[in-house]
């Protein structure tokens, strides 16, 4: 369908003569008629062809060649991978800082609770307090006992010869 000269022809009126493509021939067209189309006598037929069974030929070069354009692709690949894993491998790393940190703020915090915790249980006051209740009282000045230790870690215990003695 390229053009529409079939269509156009019956609404126009135009006669298909031979002789009317002679042009001294041809009668006059009244003003008020359509003007001719371009290329209305042009006429052209598709045929639809079928290429199943059409079998393509084996190229030896096509093959080399296309298995030259895949390896290439994957070496150009692995050349991008290649530059771009240590930007990769840095902003990953700066995540897991990042992330430590936040987990050491953390931790210096539970610390600090912790400590606060830690020293009222060991205020003078609480200690009073827990004494009060499981009814502890002072030991006697023969009850106590002194060990000998040559460094601060250090001590070694002696069995008193005697309760009121104290062992040296």
């Amino acid at each position: 369908m390229a053009s529409l000269a079939t269509i156009v022809r019956g609404f126009v009126g135009v006669r298909e003569d031979i002789d009317l493509m002679n042009v001294a021939v041809r009668p006059r067209t009244e003003s008020w008629r359509l003007r001719p189309l371009a290329n209305e006598d042009v006429y052209l037929y598709v045929k639809r062809i079928d290429n199943t069974a059409v079998v393509r030929a084996v190229d030896p070069v096509a093959r080399r060649a296309s298995f030259r354009a895949v390896a290439t692709g994957f070496a150009v690949a692995m050349f991008v991978i290649a530059g771009l894993f240590p930007a990769a491998y840095n902003t990953m790393e700066g995540y897991h800082i990042q992330q430590l940190r936040q987990e050491q703020e953390q931790l210096k915090q539970e610390r600090a609770t912790l400590n606060v915790a830690e020293a009222q249980l060991l205020s003078q006051d609480n200690l009073n307090r827990m004494a009060a209740r499981l009814k502890l009282v002072d030991p006697a000045p023969q009850q106590v006992q002194f060990l000998d230790g040559t460094v601060r870690h250090e001590a070694r215990n002696r069995m008193p010869s005697s309760f009121g003695e104290v062992a040296r």
